[in-house]
Protein backbone atom coordinates (compact mmCIF):
# COMPACT_ATOMS: atom_id res chain seq x y z
CA UNK A 1 0.00 0.00 0.00
CA UNK A 2 0.97 3.51 -0.95
CA UNK A 3 1.67 5.68 2.32
CA UNK A 4 2.74 9.08 2.79
CA UNK A 5 4.14 10.52 6.20
CA UNK A 6 4.28 14.00 6.51
CA UNK A 7 6.07 16.61 8.81
CA UNK A 8 5.84 20.40 8.64
CA UNK A 9 8.82 22.68 9.31
CA UNK A 10 8.33 26.50 10.69
CA UNK A 11 11.74 28.19 10.06
CA UNK A 12 13.60 27.02 7.26
CA UNK A 13 16.17 28.31 5.10
CA UNK A 14 14.84 26.25 1.69
CA UNK A 15 11.14 24.76 1.50
CA UNK A 16 12.98 22.47 -0.74
CA UNK A 17 15.55 21.11 1.60
CA UNK A 18 13.96 22.28 4.81
CA UNK A 19 15.91 20.39 7.09
CA UNK A 20 19.78 21.49 8.18
CA UNK A 21 21.23 18.39 8.99
CA UNK A 22 20.53 15.17 9.53
CA UNK A 23 20.13 15.92 13.43
CA UNK A 24 16.93 18.13 12.72
CA UNK A 25 14.55 15.10 11.74
CA UNK A 26 11.79 14.34 14.14
CA UNK A 27 12.55 10.67 16.24
CA UNK A 28 8.64 10.02 16.27
CA UNK A 29 7.41 10.03 12.83
CA UNK A 30 10.93 8.55 11.28
CA UNK A 31 10.05 5.24 13.77
CA UNK A 32 6.38 5.25 12.41
CA UNK A 33 7.25 5.68 8.74
CA UNK A 34 10.09 3.33 9.02
CA UNK A 35 7.51 0.29 10.90
CA UNK A 36 5.28 0.97 7.90
CA UNK A 37 8.40 0.45 4.97
CA UNK A 38 9.48 -2.56 7.52
CA UNK A 39 5.83 -3.70 7.17
CA UNK A 40 5.90 -4.06 3.52
CA UNK A 41 4.31 -0.10 2.68
CA UNK A 42 5.78 2.32 0.34
CA UNK A 43 6.23 5.18 2.01
CA UNK A 44 7.24 8.58 1.14
CA UNK A 45 8.08 11.46 3.32
CA UNK A 46 6.90 14.63 2.62
CA UNK A 47 8.07 18.17 4.48
CA UNK A 48 5.79 21.62 4.44
CA UNK A 49 6.84 25.28 4.93
CA UNK A 50 5.35 28.18 5.63
CA UNK A 51 6.27 28.70 1.73
CA UNK A 52 4.99 25.35 0.46
CA UNK A 53 2.03 25.50 -1.66
CA UNK A 54 -0.22 22.93 0.18
CA UNK A 55 -2.64 22.10 -2.31
CA UNK A 56 -0.50 21.67 -5.47
CA UNK A 57 2.23 19.50 -3.57
CA UNK A 58 -0.34 17.57 -2.30
CA UNK A 59 -2.41 17.54 -5.51
CA UNK A 60 1.04 16.52 -7.41
CA UNK A 61 1.77 13.81 -4.79
CA UNK A 62 -1.50 12.17 -4.80
CA UNK A 63 -2.06 11.63 -8.37
CA UNK A 64 1.33 10.37 -8.83
CA UNK A 65 1.48 8.02 -5.40
CA UNK A 66 -2.35 7.21 -5.33
CA UNK A 67 -1.93 6.64 -1.96
CA UNK A 68 -4.33 5.46 0.87
CA UNK A 69 -3.04 6.40 3.79
CA UNK A 70 -1.53 9.83 5.53
CA UNK A 71 0.05 9.53 9.28
CA UNK A 72 0.59 13.69 10.43
CA UNK A 73 2.37 14.62 13.34
CA UNK A 74 2.25 17.68 15.06
CA UNK A 75 3.21 19.86 18.25
CA UNK A 76 0.33 22.18 19.25
CA UNK A 77 2.43 25.15 17.55
CA UNK A 78 2.18 23.11 14.32
CA UNK A 79 -1.09 21.72 14.67
CA UNK A 80 -2.71 24.85 12.47
CA UNK A 81 -0.48 23.84 9.67
CA UNK A 82 -1.34 19.92 10.24
CA UNK A 83 -4.94 20.19 10.09
CA UNK A 84 -4.83 22.54 7.49
CA UNK A 85 -2.86 20.14 5.71
CA UNK A 86 -5.29 17.11 6.65
CA UNK A 87 -8.14 19.52 5.36
CA UNK A 88 -6.12 19.75 1.89
CA UNK A 89 -5.61 15.97 1.53
CA UNK A 90 -9.85 15.40 2.15
CA UNK A 91 -10.18 18.22 -0.63
CA UNK A 92 -8.55 16.11 -3.32
CA UNK A 93 -9.26 12.69 -2.52
CA UNK A 94 -11.62 12.26 1.05
CA UNK A 95 -11.39 8.36 0.27
CA UNK A 96 -8.06 8.72 1.85
CA UNK A 97 -7.50 7.87 5.48
CA UNK A 98 -5.58 10.10 7.61
CA UNK A 99 -4.22 9.69 11.02
CA UNK A 100 -2.51 12.10 13.86
CA UNK A 101 0.18 11.49 16.40
CA UNK A 102 2.66 13.35 18.39
CA UNK A 103 2.66 15.36 21.46
CA UNK A 104 -0.35 17.56 20.35
CA UNK A 105 -2.98 14.20 19.89
CA UNK A 106 -1.73 12.54 22.80
CA UNK A 107 -2.10 15.43 25.56
CA UNK A 108 -5.42 16.51 23.67
CA UNK A 109 -7.56 13.91 22.32
CA UNK A 110 -10.74 14.97 22.81
CA UNK A 111 -10.06 17.99 21.14
CA UNK A 112 -8.00 16.45 18.12
CA UNK A 113 -11.05 13.84 17.47
CA UNK A 114 -13.36 16.07 16.80
CA UNK A 115 -11.90 17.48 13.97
CA UNK A 116 -13.23 16.87 10.69
CA UNK A 117 -10.16 15.64 8.58
CA UNK A 118 -8.45 13.21 10.24
CA UNK A 119 -10.39 9.46 10.33
CA UNK A 120 -8.15 8.17 13.46
CA UNK A 121 -5.63 9.40 16.30
CA UNK A 122 -2.88 8.27 17.95
CA UNK A 123 -2.23 8.62 21.75
CA UNK A 124 1.18 7.32 22.99
CA UNK A 125 3.70 5.20 21.18
CA UNK A 126 2.84 4.63 17.68
CA UNK A 127 4.71 2.27 15.88
CA UNK A 128 2.87 -0.98 16.63
CA UNK A 129 -0.78 0.61 16.11
CA UNK A 130 0.05 2.16 12.68
CA UNK A 131 1.11 -1.12 11.19
CA UNK A 132 -2.01 -2.89 12.28
CA UNK A 133 -3.96 0.32 11.70
CA UNK A 134 -2.57 0.05 7.69
CA UNK A 135 -3.41 -3.63 7.47
CA UNK A 136 -7.26 -3.20 8.13
CA UNK A 137 -7.03 -0.24 5.62
CA UNK A 138 -5.36 -2.11 2.77
CA UNK A 139 -7.27 -5.44 4.00
CA UNK A 140 -10.76 -2.99 3.05
CA UNK A 141 -12.13 -5.03 6.10
CA UNK A 142 -13.92 -3.05 8.68
CA UNK A 143 -12.35 -1.18 11.23
CA UNK A 144 -11.78 -3.24 14.82
CA UNK A 145 -10.20 -2.08 18.19
CA UNK A 146 -6.48 -1.13 17.73
CA UNK A 147 -4.51 -0.20 21.34
CA UNK A 148 -3.35 3.50 21.43
CA UNK A 149 -5.79 4.20 18.28
CA UNK A 150 -9.22 6.32 18.51
CA UNK A 151 -10.82 5.39 15.14
CA UNK A 152 -13.90 7.14 13.64
CA UNK A 153 -16.08 5.12 11.58
CA UNK A 154 -17.57 6.00 8.24
CA UNK A 155 -21.40 6.76 10.02
CA UNK A 156 -19.84 8.24 13.04
CA UNK A 157 -19.16 5.50 15.51
CA UNK A 158 -15.88 5.67 17.31
CA UNK A 159 -13.75 2.82 18.22
CA UNK A 160 -11.67 3.64 20.82
CA UNK A 161 -8.61 1.43 21.89
CA UNK A 162 -7.54 0.58 25.08
CA UNK A 163 -3.64 2.31 25.98
CA UNK A 164 -0.77 0.04 25.70
CA UNK A 165 1.92 -0.23 27.70
CA UNK A 166 4.87 2.20 26.64
CA UNK A 167 7.26 -0.25 24.51
CA UNK A 168 9.97 -1.30 27.37
CA UNK A 169 12.34 -3.05 24.89
CA UNK A 170 13.48 -0.33 22.68
CA UNK A 171 16.01 -2.58 20.51
CA UNK A 172 12.39 -3.86 18.80
CA UNK A 173 12.46 -0.76 17.17
CA UNK A 174 13.85 -0.64 13.46
CA UNK A 175 16.60 1.51 12.66
CA UNK A 176 15.39 4.74 11.41
CA UNK A 177 15.23 4.52 7.19
CA UNK A 178 17.94 7.51 6.66
CA UNK A 179 17.05 7.35 2.95
CA UNK A 180 13.63 8.74 3.46
CA UNK A 181 15.21 12.07 4.33
CA UNK A 182 17.93 11.78 1.83
CA UNK A 183 15.62 14.56 -0.34
CA UNK A 184 14.56 17.00 2.44
CA UNK A 185 18.52 17.56 4.02
CA UNK A 186 20.16 19.96 3.22
CA UNK A 187 24.18 18.99 4.71
CA UNK A 188 24.13 15.23 5.11
CA UNK A 189 27.52 15.06 6.37
CA UNK A 190 26.72 17.76 9.19
CA UNK A 191 25.46 15.96 12.41
CA UNK A 192 23.17 13.04 12.25
CA UNK A 193 21.40 12.05 15.26
CA UNK A 194 20.61 8.65 17.21
CA UNK A 195 17.93 7.54 19.78
CA UNK A 196 19.88 6.72 23.23
CA UNK A 197 16.67 6.28 24.59
CA UNK A 198 12.47 7.32 25.68
CA UNK A 199 10.94 9.33 28.29
CA UNK A 200 12.57 11.70 31.37
CA UNK A 201 12.43 11.13 34.95
CA UNK A 202 11.96 14.80 35.85
CA UNK A 203 8.69 16.61 36.08
CA UNK A 204 9.17 20.20 34.87
CA UNK A 205 5.91 21.96 34.70
CA UNK A 206 7.09 23.70 31.27
CA UNK A 207 7.58 20.37 29.42
CA UNK A 208 5.22 17.83 28.05
CA UNK A 209 7.12 14.92 29.62
CA UNK A 210 5.00 14.86 32.83
CA UNK A 211 1.80 14.59 30.76
CA UNK A 212 3.48 12.06 28.20
CA UNK A 213 4.38 9.69 30.99
CA UNK A 214 0.72 9.32 31.93
CA UNK A 215 -0.22 8.96 28.67
CA UNK A 216 0.47 4.72 29.23
CA UNK A 217 1.40 2.21 31.88
CA UNK A 218 4.65 0.85 32.40
CA UNK A 219 8.14 1.95 32.93
CA UNK A 220 8.42 5.40 30.77
CA UNK A 221 12.57 6.25 31.10
CA UNK A 222 13.89 3.25 28.90
CA UNK A 223 17.24 3.21 27.18
CA UNK A 224 17.93 1.07 24.10
CA UNK A 225 21.22 -1.52 24.45
CA UNK A 226 24.58 -0.30 24.06
CA UNK A 227 24.98 -3.06 20.99
CA UNK A 228 21.78 -1.92 19.30
CA UNK A 229 23.11 1.98 19.72
CA UNK A 230 26.36 1.10 18.28
CA UNK A 231 25.06 -1.30 15.37
CA UNK A 232 23.07 1.74 14.05
CA UNK A 233 25.56 4.34 14.49
CA UNK A 234 27.72 1.72 12.46
CA UNK A 235 25.02 2.03 9.49
CA UNK A 236 24.74 5.67 9.83
CA UNK A 237 28.74 6.18 8.80
CA UNK A 238 28.33 3.15 6.01
CA UNK A 239 25.72 5.33 4.56
CA UNK A 240 27.18 8.77 5.19
CA UNK A 241 31.04 8.34 5.31
CA UNK A 242 31.52 11.69 5.43
CA UNK A 243 29.78 12.52 8.95
CA UNK A 244 31.57 13.71 11.23
CA UNK A 245 29.78 14.30 14.40
CA UNK A 246 26.75 12.41 15.85
CA UNK A 247 24.25 13.34 18.82
CA UNK A 248 23.13 10.80 20.75
CA UNK A 249 19.38 11.66 22.24
CA UNK A 250 17.82 11.22 25.62
CA UNK A 251 16.66 13.85 27.86
CA UNK A 252 19.25 13.23 30.18
CA UNK A 253 22.68 10.90 30.35
CA UNK A 254 22.85 11.65 33.98
CA UNK A 255 19.86 9.60 35.15
CA UNK A 256 21.65 6.25 34.53
CA UNK A 257 25.43 6.45 34.95
CA UNK A 258 25.59 2.58 34.76
CA UNK A 259 24.97 2.92 30.99
CA UNK A 260 26.52 6.10 30.39
CA UNK A 261 29.64 4.53 31.72
CA UNK A 262 29.24 1.42 29.71
CA UNK A 263 28.11 3.61 26.53
CA UNK A 264 31.74 4.70 26.91
CA UNK A 265 33.65 1.56 26.44
CA UNK A 266 31.30 0.77 23.47
CA UNK A 267 32.03 4.36 22.44
CA UNK A 268 35.70 3.99 22.41
CA UNK A 269 35.83 0.66 20.26
CA UNK A 270 33.29 2.43 17.99
CA UNK A 271 36.05 4.79 17.24
CA UNK A 272 38.83 2.50 16.84
CA UNK A 273 37.05 1.05 13.29
CA UNK A 274 37.48 4.88 12.19
CA UNK A 275 40.23 6.50 10.41
CA UNK A 276 38.22 9.92 11.77
CA UNK A 277 36.95 9.42 15.01
CA UNK A 278 33.26 10.35 15.00
CA UNK A 279 32.94 12.92 18.06
CA UNK A 280 29.46 13.25 19.94
CA UNK A 281 27.25 15.40 22.07
CA UNK A 282 24.16 14.67 24.19
CA UNK A 283 21.95 16.68 26.67
CA UNK A 284 22.79 16.30 30.49
CA UNK A 285 20.31 17.43 33.30
CA UNK A 286 22.57 18.31 36.24
CA UNK A 287 22.21 17.44 40.13
CA UNK A 288 23.84 18.10 42.87
CA UNK A 289 25.88 15.01 42.52
CA UNK A 290 26.92 15.00 39.08
CA UNK A 291 27.88 18.83 39.12
CA UNK A 292 30.89 17.89 40.94
CA UNK A 293 31.63 14.34 39.06
CA UNK A 294 34.51 15.12 37.08
CA UNK A 295 35.41 11.59 36.14
CA UNK A 296 32.34 11.40 34.21
CA UNK A 297 33.73 14.08 32.03
CA UNK A 298 36.71 13.21 31.56
CA UNK A 299 35.27 9.54 30.75
CA UNK A 300 33.31 11.22 28.22
CA UNK A 301 36.39 13.60 26.95
CA UNK A 302 37.87 10.57 26.38
CA UNK A 303 35.89 8.88 24.40
CA UNK A 304 35.30 12.05 21.98
CA UNK A 305 32.16 14.27 23.46
CA UNK A 306 33.18 17.75 22.55
CA UNK A 307 29.88 19.18 23.75
CA UNK A 308 27.26 18.72 26.76
CA UNK A 309 23.72 20.37 26.66
CA UNK A 310 22.93 21.43 29.97
CA UNK A 311 19.43 23.04 31.38
CA UNK A 312 19.90 25.90 33.47
CA UNK A 313 16.02 27.13 32.61
CA UNK A 314 15.97 29.83 35.27
CA UNK A 315 19.12 31.86 37.21
CA UNK A 316 16.34 32.31 40.21
CA UNK A 317 16.56 29.63 42.06
CA UNK A 318 13.11 30.29 43.40
CA UNK A 319 11.70 30.10 39.96
CA UNK A 320 13.70 27.26 39.34
CA UNK A 321 12.72 25.27 42.25
CA UNK A 322 9.03 26.70 43.07
CA UNK A 323 7.76 27.46 39.53
CA UNK A 324 9.21 25.13 36.92
CA UNK A 325 10.26 22.32 39.09
CA UNK A 326 13.41 21.83 38.53
CA UNK A 327 15.58 19.02 39.70
CA UNK A 328 17.17 20.48 42.67
CA UNK A 329 20.72 21.91 42.18
CA UNK A 330 22.24 25.30 43.25
CA UNK A 331 23.78 28.04 40.96
CA UNK A 332 26.98 27.51 42.63
CA UNK A 333 26.12 23.62 41.23
CA UNK A 334 25.71 24.15 37.63
CA UNK A 335 28.41 26.94 37.56
CA UNK A 336 30.87 24.28 39.19
CA UNK A 337 29.43 21.45 36.27
CA UNK A 338 30.41 24.17 33.09
CA UNK A 339 33.81 25.06 34.82
CA UNK A 340 34.81 21.44 34.90
CA UNK A 341 33.20 20.71 31.07
CA UNK A 342 35.65 23.46 29.76
CA UNK A 343 38.16 22.26 31.93
CA UNK A 344 38.26 18.52 30.33
CA UNK A 345 37.85 20.41 26.85
CA UNK A 346 34.23 19.96 26.60
CA UNK A 347 31.75 23.00 25.21
CA UNK A 348 29.15 23.90 27.57
CA UNK A 349 25.88 24.89 26.30
CA UNK A 350 23.31 25.90 28.52
CA UNK A 351 19.17 25.73 28.05
CA UNK A 352 17.95 29.12 28.57
CA UNK A 353 14.07 29.97 29.57
CA UNK A 354 12.89 33.90 29.73
CA UNK A 355 9.18 34.87 30.09
CA UNK A 356 8.20 32.39 33.19
CA UNK A 357 4.64 33.33 34.32
CA UNK A 358 5.47 34.07 37.99
CA UNK A 359 8.83 35.36 37.15
CA UNK A 360 10.15 39.25 37.28
CA UNK A 361 12.59 40.97 35.80
CA UNK A 362 14.87 40.84 39.12
CA UNK A 363 14.72 37.27 38.76
CA UNK A 364 15.20 37.63 34.81
CA UNK A 365 18.53 39.58 36.18
CA UNK A 366 20.01 36.43 38.51
CA UNK A 367 19.60 34.31 35.64
CA UNK A 368 22.09 36.90 33.45
CA UNK A 369 24.41 36.43 36.78
CA UNK A 370 24.14 33.17 36.30
CA UNK A 371 25.01 32.88 32.95
CA UNK A 372 27.59 34.85 33.26
CA UNK A 373 29.60 33.12 36.04
CA UNK A 374 28.67 29.90 33.65
CA UNK A 375 30.44 31.75 30.28
CA UNK A 376 28.97 28.71 28.34
CA UNK A 377 30.13 28.43 25.02
CA UNK A 378 26.60 28.98 23.80
CA UNK A 379 22.93 29.73 24.97
CA UNK A 380 19.91 28.36 23.80
CA UNK A 381 17.92 30.96 24.54
CA UNK A 382 13.89 30.92 24.19
CA UNK A 383 11.17 32.51 25.50
CA UNK A 384 8.47 31.26 27.44
CA UNK A 385 5.62 29.70 25.04
CA UNK A 386 2.58 27.84 26.87
CA UNK A 387 2.15 24.05 25.79
CA UNK A 388 -0.98 22.95 26.42
CA UNK A 389 -1.32 19.58 28.30
CA UNK A 390 1.52 21.03 30.19
CA UNK A 391 0.86 22.19 34.32
CA UNK A 392 2.32 25.42 33.47
CA UNK A 393 0.26 26.09 30.99
CA UNK A 394 -2.86 25.41 33.43
CA UNK A 395 -0.95 27.88 35.75
CA UNK A 396 -0.53 30.18 33.15
CA UNK A 397 -4.30 30.18 32.45
CA UNK A 398 -4.86 29.95 36.53
CA UNK A 399 -2.99 33.42 36.62
CA UNK A 400 -5.19 34.89 34.00
CA UNK A 401 -2.12 35.43 31.51
CA UNK A 402 -3.83 33.51 28.39
CA UNK A 403 -6.61 35.07 26.49
CA UNK A 404 -7.70 32.49 24.49
CA UNK A 405 -6.59 28.63 24.51
CA UNK A 406 -4.96 29.15 20.97
CA UNK A 407 -2.46 31.47 20.82
CA UNK A 408 -0.10 33.43 18.17
CA UNK A 409 2.82 30.36 17.14
CA UNK A 410 4.77 32.86 14.63
CA UNK A 411 8.63 32.95 15.85
CA UNK A 412 6.76 30.50 18.70
CA UNK A 413 9.55 30.81 21.47
CA UNK A 414 11.45 33.53 19.85
CA UNK A 415 9.21 36.59 20.94
CA UNK A 416 6.67 37.03 23.81
CA UNK A 417 3.07 35.75 24.07
CA UNK A 418 2.56 36.52 27.57
CA UNK A 419 2.22 39.67 29.86
CA UNK A 420 3.13 38.64 32.78
CA UNK A 421 2.92 41.07 35.92
CA UNK A 422 6.70 42.23 36.88
CA UNK A 423 7.79 41.40 33.60
CA UNK A 424 6.31 43.01 30.78
CA UNK A 425 5.91 41.55 27.15
CA UNK A 426 7.80 44.82 25.83
CA UNK A 427 10.15 43.95 28.46
CA UNK A 428 10.58 40.30 27.58
CA UNK A 429 11.56 41.10 23.99
CA UNK A 430 13.96 43.72 24.65
CA UNK A 431 15.99 41.10 27.12
CA UNK A 432 15.68 38.31 24.92
CA UNK A 433 17.43 40.83 21.69
CA UNK A 434 20.05 42.47 24.08
CA UNK A 435 21.21 38.43 25.86
CA UNK A 436 23.78 38.44 24.43
CA UNK A 437 25.41 41.83 25.17
CA UNK A 438 24.51 41.89 29.01
CA UNK A 439 26.21 38.15 29.35
CA UNK A 440 29.36 38.36 26.80
CA UNK A 441 30.41 41.92 26.93
CA UNK A 442 33.97 41.91 27.73
CA UNK A 443 34.13 38.34 27.08
CA UNK A 444 33.44 38.28 23.56
CA UNK A 445 34.87 40.70 20.18
CA UNK A 446 31.84 43.63 20.66
CA UNK A 447 31.36 42.48 16.41
CA UNK A 448 30.46 38.85 17.60
CA UNK A 449 28.49 40.24 19.76
CA UNK A 450 26.22 42.76 17.78
CA UNK A 451 26.02 40.24 15.10
CA UNK A 452 24.10 37.96 17.92
CA UNK A 453 21.95 40.56 18.52
CA UNK A 454 21.02 40.91 15.04
CA UNK A 455 20.80 37.59 14.66
CA UNK A 456 18.09 37.50 17.40
CA UNK A 457 16.03 40.83 15.69
CA UNK A 458 15.88 38.82 12.44
CA UNK A 459 14.66 35.78 14.47
CA UNK A 460 11.78 37.70 15.96
CA UNK A 461 10.52 39.08 12.75
CA UNK A 462 9.33 36.25 10.01
CA UNK A 463 10.17 37.97 6.99
CA UNK A 464 13.34 39.31 8.02
CA UNK A 465 13.93 35.41 9.16
CA UNK A 466 12.87 33.89 5.65
CA UNK A 467 15.15 36.55 3.65
CA UNK A 468 18.04 35.53 6.68
CA UNK A 469 17.61 31.81 5.58
CA UNK A 470 17.31 32.38 1.73
CA UNK A 471 20.47 34.45 1.71
CA UNK A 472 22.76 31.66 4.06
CA UNK A 473 21.12 29.00 1.64
CA UNK A 474 23.16 30.93 -1.09
CA UNK A 475 26.50 28.47 -1.41
CA UNK A 476 28.95 31.32 -1.68
CA UNK A 477 28.00 32.17 1.92
CA UNK A 478 28.83 28.96 3.27
CA UNK A 479 32.28 30.31 4.67
CA UNK A 480 30.47 33.67 5.95
CA UNK A 481 28.11 31.33 7.51
CA UNK A 482 30.58 29.45 9.12
CA UNK A 483 32.29 32.27 10.73
CA UNK A 484 28.89 33.82 12.06
CA UNK A 485 28.43 30.38 13.95
CA UNK A 486 31.66 30.36 15.50
CA UNK A 487 30.15 32.76 17.81
CA UNK A 488 28.45 30.05 19.20
CA UNK A 489 31.85 27.50 19.98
Amino acid sequence: MNIGCIYSVEDCSSSDRPMPSFSSIPFGISYVATSLKKAGHNVKMLVFTPQTDIFKKLHTFIEKNKPQLFCLTAVTSQYHVISDIAKKIKEIDSSIHTIIGGDHATLNPNETIKELYFDAICVGEGERAIVEYASLIERGVPYAEINNLWIKERHGRLIKGHQDSFIQDLDNLPYIDREMWDEWVFDENRMHSVLLGRGCSNKCTYCSNHALSQASSGKYVRFRSHENVIDEMHSIVKRYPSVKSIFLEAETIGVNLKYTYEMCGHLAIFNLKYKNAISFGTNIAINKNLAYDEELLWKLKKVNFDFLNIGLESGSEKVRNTILKRPKYSNKDIINFCNLAKKCGISANLFVLMGIPGETLSDYKETLDCVRECNPNHVHLSIFYPYPGTNLYSEAKKMGLLKADIIDTVMERRRAVLDIPGFSKKQINREYLLFPYKVYKRKKALYKILAQILRNYIGMHPGLNLCYRRVFNNSYLKVLQEKFNNFHR
